[in-house]
């Protein structure tokens, strides 16, 4: 869904929370689109989504632990996003990662998977301060649904 709700949507337009707006900026700035897909999928209870990032689209397997992927709310996704990513990111390989997602690490097409990210990660995360992907949200806040992650899951 494009970032038109946004702008339809008054409760989301009326931020509470300077993560919300930080959020949205990114969204808007570098062009964010984010769709839901069925295809293709790794298994694991990883979802797929095409990311699209300055009109580079990407597909990228996100952990929806909370079930919190949903059309209508495309801050929500945009958080998911950048939360994987700066997950794969900050893993110390890619058996470290599969035993983090408790994923099988014998699986060729889950290797290629981690490795391609890899590649669009390093480019990625040339756009936040330090080369260090800001998901805007604190982990914490995101895990006991307080804060701004409460706030985001209810626009």
């Amino acid at each position: 869904m494009k970032c038109t709700y946004l702008e339809k949507n008054p409760k989301a337009a009326n931020y509470m929370y300077s993560e919300i707006q930080q959020l949205k900026d990114f969204y808007t700035t570098h062009g964010v689109n984010i769709v839901l897909l069925k295809e293709p999928h790794i298994g694991f209870g990883l979802k797929p989504v095409q990311f699209t990032f300055r009109g580079n689209p990407i597909v990228i397997h996100i952990k929806d632990d909370y079930e919190d992927l949903k059309d209508q709310n495309p801050l929500l996704n945009l958080f998911l996003v950048l939360n994987e990513l700066s997950f794969i990111d900050e893993s110390t390989d890619f058996l470290n990662w599969c035993s983090e997602n408790e994923v099988n690490a014998s699986l060729e097409p889950l290797r290629q998977y981690y490795n391609d990210l890899l590649v669009f990660i390093t480019t990625f995360k040339t756009y936040f301060a330090d080369d260090r992907i800001d998901c805007f949200i604190s982990d914490l806040d995101f895990q006991l649904n307080a804060g701004a992650a409460q706030y985001l899951r209810s626009i």
